[in-house]
């Protein structure tokens, strides 16, 4: 695996391998990689030539200093993990390269798709998470770029940011990766401790509950069930439930609707902040 810590070295090995006709697959994160990471460079090393992984701890999509602060770093074992999946090339560089300039992150149109949910509780974190993808895809230049549906609001907007951009990028949404009790995977997880490890599946059980009950009770009563599960635990605060669109993410109203419908949620236990989110009608 070929390590690259600065953009004009990894530019010119893209440049090089592009002259060779290679696709290049894209998988870009946060590091702290967990079995969803895998799932997206084992699909990647599937369907590319060539795959490129960024591990980079973006500082302009945290509108919580300590929330950045906290985040879990493992570079030596993402590392040895990539190896293992014989990713081709990983780009790790310092916050320096990407921000030269300091750390200040562009304004996107997103069509509203980020003046909800996610973007109403964390002010500025999508323009950040724009600034970086929209970055690192002038650098790296993907034929593919690959997204787990885990952050689904996430890979809405930046399906849309491509669109709207023009980018000639295809992008691919991944399955959600569970631990066997139903728990999204998540470096975020690595943060728990383990009494709170053993709560943590009750939002995904709250997320099932109302998946078997949609299109049997309306919107209003199955948000109500979410939070009222959700407060059955002490150690937990939910920050939001709604249920969207699939793809406008505009809240329903009623679940007799044929639309294809999300429920996406956001839930403090203890000091961290897990989402997670469902297809209600398959």
């Amino acid at each position: 695996m070929l390590l690259y810590k600065d953009v004009e070295s990894l530019k010119k090995c893209i440049s090089e391998l592009k002259e060779q006709n290679c696709t290049i697959g894209f998988v870009p994160t946060m590091g702290a990689l967990h079995q969803g990471h895998v799932s997206l460079v084992q699909r990647a090393k599937k369907e590319a030539d060539i795959v490129v992984v960024s591990i980079f701890v973006n500082p302009t999509q945290f509108n919580n200093p300590e929330d950045l602060k906290n985040y879990p770093i493992t570079l030596q074992e993402d590392i040895n993990l990539l190896e293992n999946e014989n990713c081709d090339i990983l780009f790790c560089p310092e916050t320096s390269e990407m921000y030269p300039n300091g750390n200040i992150s562009k304004k996107y149109p997103l069509n509203g798709l980020d003046n909800r949910l996610e973007g109403e509780k964390r002010p500025g974190h999508f323009d950040g998470v724009c600034t970086i993808v929209h970055h690192l895809f002038d650098i790296v230049s993907p034929n593919k770029a690959y997204f787990g549906e885990k952050d689904f609001q996430q890979l809405a907007i930046i399906k849309h940011l491509v669109k709207s951009l023009s980018l000639n990028i295809e992008i691919l949404s991944c399955p959600t990766v569970r631990d066997v009790d139903g728990l999204a995977k998540s470096s975020r997880n690595k943060l728990l401790p383990s009494s709170h490890r053993q709560l943590a599946p009750l939002i995904y059980n709250s997320l099932v509950k109302a998946k078997h009950l949609f299109g049997t009770k309306d919107i209003a009563e199955l948000k109500e069930m979410v939070k009222n599960e959700i407060k059955t635990c002490k150690e937990m605060a939910l920050d939001y439930v709604e249920i969207v669109n699939s793809e406008s993410l505009i809240p329903l109203e009623h679940s007799q609707s044929q639309e294809k419908a999300h429920i996406l949620i956001a839930v403090y236990l203890g000091n961290v902040r897990l989402i997670d989110n469902l297809l209600l009608n398959d």
